[in-house]
């Protein structure tokens, strides 16, 4: 690598460090400081549909508008995820600070989510110059790509669930939401066009199951959101090591019991808490 790719790819990730800072200290600030004691839902989503667009634009500057049709999908995948958060964050706090540790914890809080934002950005960014020329750092990307969807899944989720819009509503925003992470993560795997369709199928498949299963169950979102984001993590693992999963019976039947002992476990706490 000569010095002027060296220069470069410092400049990249000065701007991506500050970008996520930039919208971090933006989601602390907006929060500590909002001067009414509730958010309606609609503010909340068109806040979180604000910053979807300054992380948009920003990745674009930070790669110096040198990109590729398909850096677009996963620039589009680093926006979401800072969208799912902006809005879990809103809703998880929803009404105003009134005290100082709140504040706090949500200070804390933050720090996960730059780390976070910071993360996505990077991985878009390896993505996009693997477009250019091949990276070894792609696999971290996917690796990255995994947790980052798995987040996704867990944020909005919460977020759907929480925001008490009609049912109608809600199930086909949740399906439309987990084709789309499903999609884009398979595509930063690098599957062939016929295996991504089928293997983003299953995973939206299992996903809504397990979402149909436990979203009516009880109003403790925080604990219900977490059996379709499992159904993601289990799904995803059974898809990409589908051979190993056929060969070994043994791995897919213990998974199906550990999903199956979570599932109902949240059923139940739900169920027992109401």
């Amino acid at each position: 690598m000569d010095r002027t790719d060296i220069n470069t790819d410092s400049e990249k990730r000065g701007k991506l460090l500050f970008l996520a800072g930039v919208i971090t200290l933006a989601i602390f600030l907006t929060k500590v400081l909002q001067g009414q004691a509730e958010v309606s839902t609609w503010r909340i989503y068109l806040d979180g549909a604000i910053y979807f667009v300054v992380a948009f634009v920003g990745l674009l500057w930070a790669f110096n508008f040198q990109i590729k049709v398909k850096s677009l999908l996963y620039i589009l995948q680093s926006s979401l995820f800072v969208f799912s958060e902006v809005i879990f964050v809103e809703i998880f706090f929803f009404q105003k600070f009134g005290r100082l540790y709140e504040s706090l914890i949500l200070f804390a809080l933050l720090i996960l989510i730059f780390i976070g934002i910071y993360i996505s950005f990077l991985m878009a960014n390896v993505f996009n110059v693997d477009l250019f020329k091949k990276l070894p750092l792609v696999q971290v990307g996917r690796t990255s790509s995994y947790l980052i969807s798995l987040l996704m899944m867990y944020f909005l989720a919460f977020s759907y669930l929480s925001s008490s819009m009609p049912i109608y509503i809600v199930l086909p925003i949740t399906i439309a939401t987990y084709i789309v992470i499903a999609l884009i993560h398979y595509v930063n795997m690098g599957m062939e066009q016929g295996e991504l369709w089928r293997k983003t199928f299953l995973t939206t498949v299992i996903t809504t199951i397990l979402f149909l299963g436990v979203f009516l169950t009880g109003n403790t979102h925080e604990l219900t959101a977490i059996a379709p984001a499992l159904g993601y993590y289990f799904a995803v693992s059974m898809v990409t090591q589908e051979q190993i999963f056929r060969k070994n019976s043994i791995s897919f039947i213990f998974s199906m019991i550990l999903l199956s002992v979570i599932f109902f476990g949240v059923i139940i706490f739900n169920i027992v808490s109401n």
